[in-house]
């Protein structure tokens, strides 16, 4: 079963297709012709538990009420998604941003780059590729230190 511990999200389904997508290794290796296009921004920041496939360890990923795969983050957004990206950012992908949830020129730069390494358009600007190409942190449920990317 599949927890999500802020109470704002609404739609368990799209959890559990964020959670294939992330944890079964179903990873985008590059956009294809018909690519994602996100409808909303992302608002929050969500603590993704996976009781079946790891329950000793969450996620923390950008989210949007209601749907977990569809949002987006671009520069000038200021908000815990964005304090989401930039925590894995430095995580996973060895940058030292601050974690103040502010899309600047930095958190720009760094997705940038990140986008480059997974294979879909660098354009700086957060979606459901990026997001399906990047690989997230886990966070021990115990210490909240981070076990692994993946």
């Amino acid at each position: 079963m599949i927890k999500i511990r802020n109470g704002r999200a609404k739609s368990a389904m799209a959890v559990g297709a964020l959670l294939s997508g992330l944890l079964g290794g179903v990873l985008a290796g590059a956009p294809s012709a018909t690519a994602a296009v996100a409808d909303s921004p992302c608002s929050y920041g969500a603590y993704i538990y996976n009781k079946v496939t790891n329950p000793t360890s969450y996620k923390y990923i950008p989210y949007v009420t209601g749907d977990l795969s569809n949002c987006w983050l671009d520069r000038g957004m200021s908000n815990t998604a964005v304090r989401a990206l930039q925590k894995n950012l430095n995580s996973c992908y060895g940058y030292k941003l601050a974690t103040d949830g502010d899309f600047g020129g930095l958190t720009e730069s760094a997705l940038i780059d990140v986008q480059k390494k997974v294979g879909v358009a660098a354009d700086g600007d957060y979606g459901p590729n990026t997001r399906n190409a990047m690989v997230w942190a886990n966070y021990s449920v115990e210490t909240g230190a981070r076990i692994s990317c993946n």
